[in-house]
Order: C-alpha cells, then structure tokens, then sequence
C-alpha cells in the first residue's frame, strides 16, 4: 500500500476545506479503480480538526500538522493529542523543517510527541532532511542519522511510524535531487531500521516531476505541499502513482 498525504500548511479556511472534502471523497469514490492501493491523506491547519468528527466514514485519511507532547495543561496554543484521539485522526506530521526552522523545534521535542503516539492507533509521520550545506558538504546520512537516532530514541516498535525523507532545498521551489541521491536515502532508512517501514519523499512532489520519483525502489508514496491544494490535481497525482 502506498500513500499519497497532502499537507495544507497554513492554506484554506474551515469552510474552503469543508468543500475541498466533499470534492476529495467525491473524486476518490469516482477513480476508486485507479486508487485501490493508494491511501491519501490530508492534514488541514488545526481550525478544521471538526471535520474529522464529522466524517469518521470518510474514504480517505484526516491529519494534522503538529501535535503538543503533554496531554493537558497551562500550554496556550497547543493542541493535546486528547483532541487528535476523540476526532479519530488518522495521523500526525512531526518534525516538519519549517516547525524545526521557524518554531524552533527540537529532535528532543519530537521525540516525546512520538512517545505519547505509541500506544494510540495515529501514525506519526516523522520528516527528515538536510539542508543544502549540509547537502554540498557530503554530510547528508550524518544529519538524517543523527535526526533519526534522537527522534526515536526509545522507541521500540516502529510498525506505525512512516518518515517522510524531504531535503529542506527542495521546499517548495520546483527543484528535485537526482533519482540516486532519494534511492540512497531510502536504501539507508531500509537498512537502518527495517525494509517494511514506509518511506515518503516529500518536496516539490507535483506532476512534472513524480515521473522520475516513481523510479525509486521502495519508496511508499508522497507528502505534498502545493500540489495538493486543488482536489481534482491531487486526485490526477495519486492517479500517477504506480
């Protein structure tokens, strides 16, 4: 099973997403044939969780973005994993570059939020990435190793986990690395913990250049940014998807 997971960021209002819903599970029932062994999935910003109450028979997965790693308590502004658990979320993103980059977030951090998932049914879903000096500076397995070693540390089953290898050069601003620097990436994260455990490529994930990602080996899917915005794209995206 592969997945196709669409991360909103800080895009669309309640209302724009409620309609992206009814267009997404529309789509998805209409091209079920072509998408029998793709899971797709969507994390709106935290302002349309209700919506996951809304649809617990939903055809598709319902995410959020980030996630506090107490579950109640004097924390303004965070969002207790109580909530993620009664709206029956599907999975959670964790350790996104810009939570690292603009909110200062720590492995040390990320790794309690993926203690407090282990004994739930949600799927965190851990990102990675070097920067691009770190890329240039051949130090890329010495950043993802140490990401990786500190995010789960103590962790001690890792069938619910997937991670999500996304180069923070590549946010967003159209470009990709070659086909063999992901398939290194991916080989490394296989041997390191195990070949069953799903491994994502996210950044600049979009029509024109899924082409060449679909010709790596092992690779279970995509987290997207931009390209899934637009419902119908999305659905055309995870039609390519093989």
């Amino acid at each position: 099973m592969k997945y196709l997971i669409g991360n909103f960021k800080m895009n669309k209002t309640f209302l724009e997403v409620e309609s992206y819903i009814e267009a997404l599970s529309f789509l998805i029932e209409e091209n079920k044939e072509n998408l029998n062994n793709i899971n797709i999935g969507i994390a709106p910003s935290f302002d349309s969780v209700y919506l996951s109450y809304n649809n617990s028979e939903r055809n598709f997965l319902f995410g959020l973005q980030n996630i506090f790693h107490e579950i109640n308590g004097a924390y303004t502004g965070e969002v207790s994993l109580n909530v993620a658990k009664e709206a029956n979320i599907d999975f959670i993103l964790l350790g996104h570059s810009e939570r690292r980059k603009l909110f200062n977030e720590t492995d040390e951090e990320i790794n309690k939020k993926i203690l407090k998932l282990k004994d739930t049914n949600i799927k965190p879903i851990l990102c990675i990435g070097e920067s691009i000096d770190d890329f240039n500076n051949n130090k890329t397995f010495d950043v993802l190793n140490k990401q990786l070693d500190k995010a789960l540390e103590n962790v001690n089953e890792f069938g619910n986990i997937i991670i999500s290898y996304e180069p923070v050069y590549c946010i967003g601003n159209g470009i990709i690395p070659k086909v063999e620097h992901v398939q290194s990436v991916v080989n490394f994260i296989h041997e390191k913990f195990s070949s069953n455990i799903p491994v994502l490529y996210g950044g600049s994930v979009c029509s024109n250049s899924i082409e060449d990602l679909e010709k790596v080996k092992g690779l279970s899917g995509y987290l997207v940014g931009k390209a899934s915005l637009n419902a119908y794209e999305f659905i055309e995206l995870a039609k390519e998807i093989k």
